[in-house]
């Protein structure tokens, strides 16, 4: 029989080598676990989702000027979204029956889009904190599409300070004070 400190150790190990989110995976699930790459130095900029069969069949998002690898299955119409400078994506609507069928996406600069049919059961994530900005998609797939997905959510990148660094100069006092 193994101790608890051993069953302990291998229950830790088997979740760390297999994927995990804090958050809330919206959907039936099932299928191939995904998720967009974690960029520390860009912002998502785009996003491209492609529809077919009435359903949601893969998500790709832009991170800065390059596009992240399309997550899901293929095939279908793809639709593509180009943020603005310094909008971002606050809140997101999604509607399942067996696989995603929907999403709607809300702006910062108060810009909606539109991907597939709002019908089924419909979800609303959003972010826990005050000012943040989607920053990451996950989910899981099957061979016809997506078939659940869920959202990160954090703050946004500082814009970079175009002021030169102050320098500091400091004089040596005279001998004998």
């Amino acid at each position: 029989m193994c101790r608890p400190e051993a069953m302990l150790l291998l229950l830790t190990l088997a979740l760390l080598g297999g994927p995990t989110w804090a958050g809330k995976m919206y959907g039936p699930g099932g299928g191939k676990y995904f998720t967009t790459t974690e960029d520390y130095d860009h912002e998502i900029t785009g996003l491209r989702v492609s529809v077919g069969l009435l359903l949601v069949k893969s998500v790709q998002v832009k991170l800065g000027d390059t596009w992240d690898v399309k997550q899901g299955a293929s095939g279908g119409n793809t639709q593509e979204v180009t943020l603005q400078p310094g909008e971002y994506i606050t809140k997101v609507f999604v509607a399942f029956q067996a696989f995603l069928r929907g999403m709607v996406l809300y702006t910062s600069k108060d810009r909606t889009f539109y991907f597939g049919k709002l019908d089924g059961q419909i979800f609303s994530a959003y972010p826990s904190q005050e000012g943040q900005v989607l920053v990451g998609i996950y989910g899981q797939y099957g061979l016809l599409g997506i078939k659940s997905i869920g959202f990160e959510w954090n703050y946004p990148l500082e814009e970079p300070t175009t002021e030169p660094p102050v320098t500091v100069t400091y004089s040596k006092a005279p001998s004998g004070l």
